[in-house]
């Protein structure tokens, strides 16, 4: 019974303890110039991993969703990302070049082909998405980093590629809080942390997908450092 107690304890400190502490740590990075271009797999990367960037930024933001799932699925999205102050976004339907599969690498080429539609659609100057491994792994995911990766050097486009971390790392958050508060940043990265007025909006956002809630989504949500902190590499 006290070692259930110490652990229920423990646990309220890590869930509770990063809403006190995001007061005292603020951005490092609050771009202003240009527009940006959200580029994500699945409707929910937005709030699951992406919160923080979106929150943070004074710029026009943007989300480009690679695959649809079904029609409930894109309704879910637009009012996400209607919580998240997405200017606009567009959900793409291609079940042959990019089929929302654990297993399936997607096309470069059909990634290419929206993404560079969106950049003049909506003028965009900096393009952010997952890098290699995903954050959890999802071939989806990291198809989008290794698409972005062949995108024209001379068209002036930044990239930013979400940081993967070990799984000890990624569901310790008041951990990382702390690391962040002490830790100097990086030319070759950038951090973006949860603005404090906004540390109940990711949950908002992500509870417009009532169709992926299932009960390891709670869990991820009250322990994940994805929904407090994005730190992310410049590629280029």
């Amino acid at each position: 019974m006290f070692l259930f107690i110490l652990v229920f304890i423990i646990c309220l400190i890590f869930i509770l303890a990063p809403f006190i502490l995001i007061r005292f740590i603020t951005s490092t990075n609050t771009d202003k110039n240009g527009n940006y271009l959200l580029v994500i797999a699945h409707p929910d990367d937005e709030c699951l991993f992406f919160a923080p960037t979106l929150l943070s930024l004074h710029s026009n933001t943007y989300v480009l969703c690679l695959s649809n799932g079904n029609n409930h699925r894109s309704d879910e999205l637009r009012r996400s990302c209607h919580q998240l102050r997405v200017k606009d976004f567009k959900i793409i339907d291609d079940q042959i070049n990019l089929k929302d599969s654990q297993t399936v690498s997607w096309s470069s080429d059909a990634i290419l082909g929206h993404v560079k539609n969106s950049v003049r659609q909506w003028n965009i100057s900096t393009i952010i998405s997952f890098d290699q491994y995903g954050v959890s792994g999802h071939r989806n995911h990291s198809s989008i980093y290794y698409a972005l990766l062949k995108f024209s050097s001379t068209s002036q486009i930044h990239f930013l590629s979400l940081q993967s971390i070990p799984i000890y790392r990624k569901y310790l958050t008041l951990i990382e809080l702390l690391r962040i508060y002490f830790m100097s940043n990086t030319v070759k990265t950038k951090i973006f942390i949860l603005p404090s007025k906004d540390n109940l909006i990711p949950y908002k956002a992500m509870f417009e997908h009532r169709s992926q809630l299932v009960w390891f989504r709670y869990l991820y949500l009250l322990f994940s450092r994805y929904i407090w902190i994005n730190d992310y590499k410049i590629i280029y």
